[in-house]
């Protein structure tokens, strides 16, 4: 069950592409998004293979939140779309990557015990 990690890629490529959706009319909030997009991005790809590389994402989640009042953002569709995607990259960070297992029984087909 990799699904956290994939939110946090989809998280990341959101944020290469939200300076252009929102409309951002800050450099310092469209820069901080294209970078922090890019980590995001590229650690949740390595959590894949290294699952305590997740943990590097709960960091660039909570740089997100405090980033807008840190870099002095304007415009209220950065600061929000900053915390709100801060708030869900840290959540799916912590989350565990478990493989899904399935029981197996030793039934043949036809068996109805």
């Amino acid at each position: 069950m990799t699904w956290p990690r994939w939110i946090n890629v989809a998280l990341g490529i959101w944020l290469l592409i939200a300076p252009a959706v929102l409309g951002y009319v800050d450099a310092y909030a469209v820069n901080n998004d294209r970078l922090l997009g890019i980590l995001i991005a590229a650690s949740a790809i390595v959590a894949l293979w290294a699952p305590k590389a997740r943990f590097v994402n709960v960091v660039l989640g909570m740089w997100l939140i405090i980033a807008p009042f840190v870099l002095g953002y304007l415009g209220g569709n950065a600061v929000a779309n900053d915390i709100v995607v801060g708030i869900a990259v840290a959540v799916f960070a912590f989350l565990p990557s478990r493989a899904i297992t399935r029981p197996t029984t030793n039934a043949r087909p036809g068996d109805l015990s």
